[in-house]
């Protein structure tokens, strides 16, 4: 059954795969994996060692894309062919207890030829399943020693290692291809570098454009066969500069998207380029934070995001947790998942917060995290309600159970990442809805009527959270005017904070960005957030000491 669903599997390649060429690929690399997967579950085999019950190679073939522009010049061109990597997952036992200990969507990395070579491919794959199962049964012994050893709680030790899902043969083509054209970017690299020339008092400034484009080959002895893309491009405008009091501000602006043509146009680039430029040298001429705050909050657009992206999308939020069995993985995670507060209270009772798979668009703006099928073979649903009015219901996970999360909701991305494959628990976009929220002037009278209250002759508005370069505005109560500070130290606001707002906006925002620096995901969300008791106090950075000559450029404008 499983050879006649293969054979046409191959026979759809025929029909939706364009390229003779990229046909000849695929055919070539899933047959590759086919045949020594068989290979391997039939005849792998140790004295006194389990045979393996479950075994998947996926295979990525990778284009990266960099460039880089510095005050108009190009100091970086690194446009890498083609090139393959490979991961090979063995695992002994059965469903219910595997050799896996670590649970962690990573696995034997193995390497891969340059170009599709079906007896190249077989051989690579056979070296790394050999050292795989070698491993897993190492890795099996020590987990049974310590499941005698009680490490793990009795509901823990009662949780499944894996769950059975249906076999997918699916493969995905993008709807566009991705083209980086060289000379055009060159154009564009000088063009938007040159504009930090007319801002001497920054340096170190740079305009990068990098990407990759993946098209990763999954096939399991469970007949699972998919091919889809993993792809991203982003472009990055950064800068440093030194205050008058020796504090160095370094700062980046960044656009993210699928493939380069969903870039926004020259026009905006040169106006957010400009716009960064222009907000950094204000910031380095603000007046830095002295006194010590406690009190009232208004947290806009970046640093609301911010705020939302860290207490949410972590195994400390929304993503499920599985403690590893593994000793020394256990030590090094230091997680404090919230998965025993299923259906209690855990953030304002104003907000819902869902989980969209394939949604492309919201309000006619593009989502560019959207996926139809996980890392793992799974289908997701298509949305799924994780918070209703402030209360937990559901979190995001794998094909490893966890508590109060024994099933899989097909939350297993790829990384962005060239050196090996690797997934992690993500969604594809995040949606925090806020019933009754205000308007964003609302808020800022809130925030200011909060602070009189409290005996405050000022409060903050904080627009974007960074180590250095932190937007913060001290606001005055007396007649709301705002004036910008730096070298602030702003409390972290954790998710216990946010279990009753003074306010949430109703206008919603939307943000890409890349999950752990690697996977992109969407998230909508509510443009401001205003918290109560959050302490802000004067920064303890390290002063630089001042360059012995100025910056060439601040010469230029001095004669």
């Amino acid at each position: 059954m499983k050879n006649t669903r293969y054979i046409l599997f191959l026979v759809l390649l025929l029909f939706i795969i364009p390229s003779h060429a990229q046909h000849r690929n695929d055919q070539i690399i899933f047959k590759a994996m086919q045949d020594e997967l068989k290979r391997n579950l039939d005849q792998l085999s140790l004295p006194d060692v389990e045979k393996p019950f479950f075994i998947s190679y996926s295979i990525g073939a990778i284009r990266q894309y960099e460039m880089q522009g510095v005050l108009g010049a190009i100091t970086k061109i690194n446009n890498q062919p083609e090139q393959m990597i490979g991961s090979v997952n063995v695992l002994l036992g059965d469903y219910t207890r595997t050799s896996d200990s670590k649970y962690q969507g990573r696995y034997k990395r193995t390497i891969m030829p340059a170009e599709a070579d079906y007896d190249l491919i077989r051989q690579c794959l056979w070296l790394g399943t050999d050292v795989a199962f070698k491993d897993a049964s190492k890795e099996l012994a020590a987990k049974l020693t310590a499941r005698q050893k009680e490490i793990s709680t009795p509901e823990e030790a009662r949780l499944t290692d894996l769950v059975k899902i249906q076999p997918v043969e699916k493969i995905i083509v993008p709807e566009k291809p991705f083209v980086v054209n060289e000379e055009q970017w060159k154009a564009n690299l000088r063009t938007l570098s040159s504009i930090f020339g007319k801002y001497p008092e920054l340096y170190n400034s740079s305009v990068t454009i990098k990407g990759m484009d993946m098209e990763v080959y999954l096939s399991t002895t469970e007949g699972t066969r998919v091919k889809q893309p993993v792809r991203y491009i982003c472009l990055q405008a950064e800068a440093s500069t030194r205050t008058g009091d020796g504090i160095q501000i370094k700062d980046s602006y960044s656009a993210i998207a699928n493939i380069p043509e969903q870039l926004p146009d020259m026009n905006e680039l040169k106006i957010k380029i400009t716009e960064f430029a222009e907000s950094l040298t204000k910031l380095r001429n603000a007046e830095p934070v002295t006194q010590f705050y406690c009190g009232p909050v208004l947290f806009e657009d970046g640093a609301a995001a911010a705020i939302l992206q860290k207490n949410l999308l972590t195994q400390n939020g929304l993503f499920a947790y599985r403690k590893p069995e593994d000793r020394f993985t256990a030590v090094q995670n230091k997680v404090k998942p919230i998965n025993s507060r299923i259906n209690m209270k855990i953030i304002d009772n104003r907000i819902t917060v869902k989980s969209y798979s394939d949604l492309d668009q919201y309000n006619g703006k593009p989502l560019y995290g959207a996926y139809s099928i996980d890392a793992e073979g799974v289908v997701p649903p298509k949305e799924l309600t994780l918070v209703e009015h402030g209360i937990f219901k559901k979190m995001l996970n794998g094909r490893v159970p966890g508590l109060n999360c024994e099933e899989t909701t097909g939350s297993s991305k790829y990384y962005a990442y060239p050196r090996e494959i690797l997934y992690t628990t993500a969604p594809g976009t995040l949606h925090i809805s806020a019933d009754k929220g205000a308007k964003p002037e609302m808020l800022k009278k809130q925030l200011i009527k909060i602070a009189k209250e409290d005996g405050l002759s000022y409060a903050y508005i904080v627009r974007s959270i960074d180590p250095t370069a932190s937007v913060i505005y001290r606001v005055d109560v007396k007649d709301g005017k705002e004036t910008l500070m730096r070298s602030a130290d702003i409390s972290s606001v954790e998710l216990k904070n946010l279990r009753r707002l003074a306010g949430i906006s109703a206008k919603e925002k939307v943000t890409e960005f890349m999950l752990d620096d690697y996977v992109l995901t969407s998230m909508i969300y509510p443009s401001a957030l205003l918290v109560e008791d959050v302490e802000i106090n004067k920064t303890t950075v390290t002063k630089e000491s001042a360059p012995v000559l100025q910056f060439p450029l601040s010469e230029k404008v001095d004669k």
